[in-house]
C-alpha cells in the first residue's frame, strides 16, 4: 500500500511539475507536403502536424494540461458538450439540469487528478477535453457504493453502468498492475467535430500517461465513435457488452441508446517500452 502511496504522489508531483513549465502541445496546420510528419521540437515542447480532412475546413488549436483556474470553464464545456452528445447519459434523460451536484462533484473529482489535457484555439477558447485520472482495482467497487447513496434513479443507473464497466474487464490482473491511466471523458466542441481534436487528445493523453511512468491505459467507449477512435489509437478492445443486456429486474433493458450506438467497450493499451 505504501509503494502505492509513492507511485500515486510522484505521478501527481510530475503532473505539477509539467504544468510549472508550461508544457505544451501544439499542433498548427501546415500546407506542405510533409505536413503529416511530426516536426519535433523537445527543447520548445512543440510538435507540428497538419490535418486534412474533406468534412470541414480545419482549425489550428493548442493541447495543454488544464490548471486549476480552467475548472469552472471545463464543467460549463461538460454542461454544454458532453451531456447532450453522450449517448449513455443521453438515454437516461441527464441533462444540465439533472446533473445535481452528486454528478458535478464526481466529474470535478477527475479534475483534481491533474491529469486532464485541453485543446485551445488561440483566444484560450476550450473546443475539447480529455478528463484524465488514475483508474485502481478497487474503483468499481466504490461506483456501486456511490451508486447506492443516490436519490435520483437515472444518475443511480448511471453509477451502477459505470461500476461494472470498471470492475468487469479486470484489466488489473490482466495486467498485473494496481493502476491504469483512464481517459475517463473525451468530448469536443458541436462547432469542432470532426476536425482530428478528439484522436490528438487521445494520443497526447497516452503520451502523458507513459510520460508519467504508467503502464496501461484504458478508455471505457460507451459510443460507438469513441470506440472506433481509440482503436484508431492503437488501443485493443479488451471487453464489450450489448446495450441491451444492461437490463433491470424485470429483464428490461435500462438503457436504449438510438444507432449506432449499440455496445459499451473497454479498450486498453500497454505504454511500457512503447
Amino acid at each position: 500500500m505504501f509503494r502505492r502511496l509513492q507511485n500515486s504522489r510522484n505521478y501527481l508531483s510530475y503532473a505539477s511539475d509539467l504544468l510549472k513549465k508550461n508544457f505544451l502541445y501544439s499542433l498548427q496546420l501546415e500546407a506542405n507536403a510533409d505536413a503529416d510528419k511530426w516536426n519535433q521540437k523537445r527543447g520548445q515542447g512543440v510538435f507540428t502536424i497538419s490535418f486534412l480532412y474533406k468534412q470541414a475546413i480545419p482549425r489550428p488549436f493548442s493541447i495543454r494540461l488544464a490548471k486549476s483556474q480552467d475548472e469552472p470553464h471545463i464543467m460549463h464545456f461538460i454542461r454544454e458538450n458532453f451531456y447532450d452528445e453522450e449517448p449513455l447519459i443521453k438515454s437516461l434523460n441527464i441533462n444540465k439540469s439533472l446533473a445535481n451536484p452528486c454528478l458535478e462533484e464526481y466529474l470535478c473529482n477527475h479534475l483534481k487528478a491533474g491529469f486532464t489535457l485541453l485543446a485551445v484555439e488561440k483566444d484560450n477558447r476550450i473546443v475539447g477535453i480529455s478528463v484524465n485520472q488514475r483508474n485502481c482495482a478497487w474503483d468499481g467497487d466504490r461506483l456501486r457504493e456511490h451508486a447506492d447513496r443516490v436519490q435520483c434513479d437515472p444518475l443511480r443507473k448511471l453509477f451502477y453502468i459505470w461500476s461494472i464497466v470498471s470492475k468487469e474487464p479486470r484489466l488489473h490482473q490482466k495486467f498485473k498492475t494496481p493502476c491504469i491511466f483512464e481517459i475517463a471523458i473525451l468530448a469536443t466542441a458541436r462547432e469542432a467535430q470532426r476536425q482530428g481534436i478528439g484522436y490528438q487528445l487521445t494520443m497526447h493523453s497516452l503520451r502523458l500517461a507513459r510520460d508519467l511512468g504508467f503502464d496501461v491505459a484504458r478508455m471505457d467507449c460507451t459510443n460507438e465513435y469513441s470506440s472506433r477512435l481509440a482503436q484508431r489509437a492503437g488501443m485493443e478492445c479488451m471487453w464489450s457488452v450489448p446495450y441491451k443486456h444492461l437490463v433491470d429486474c424485470d429483464k428490461k433493458p435500462v438503457v436504449k441508446p438510438g444507432h449506432p450506438h449499440t455496445h459499451i467497450r473497454v479498450h486498453a493499451t500497454q505504454l511500457k517500452g512503447a
